[in-house]
């Protein structure tokens, strides 16, 4: 008796090829909407930082913000950067050294610092990045 060819759809091979679809698309959607990374250091909790500084003296920490006031001093510049949302923002004051070469700042930029705390507790810049 001879035998039939099959006809039908191969389920299996569809159920499969639909998965590895939306893992695929999925993969993507994530990649495209990632935050960028800054720096090879941990996010700053901002809420320490601004309750007990003193206690990250020697810390490295990336923080992201958009700068909204610079002040040149004799010795580098104090910038303040804003944290948060509009509704309940946080600022934190950076010192950039003098001889910092990594280009000019703008207001109302977004950047990422790598910034490390000094032994009175105000942070640092060490590099940025604008995004």
């Amino acid at each position: 008796m001879a035998r039939r060819a099959s006809s039908g759809v191969n389920t299996g091979a569809l159920i499969i090829g639909a998965i590895v679809f939306i893992l695929v698309l999925g993969g993507g959607y994530w990649f495209l909407n990632r935050k960028p990374s800054g720096f090879d250091a941990p996010e700053l909790d901002i809420e320490q930082a601004l309750s007990n500084s003193r206690s990250l003296s020697g810390n490295r920490y990336q923080v992201t913000g958009k700068l909204i006031d610079r002040n040149i001093e004799s010795n580098g510049q104090i910038i303040t950067i804003q944290l948060g949302e509009e509704t309940n923002p946080k600022f934190l004051p950076i010192m950039i050294p003098e001889g910092f070469k990594n280009g000019n700042l703008n207001q109302q930029a977004q950047y990422t610092f790598l910034i490390q705390f000094n032994t009175v507790g105000l942070a640092v810049a060490e590099d940025v990045k604008q995004l």
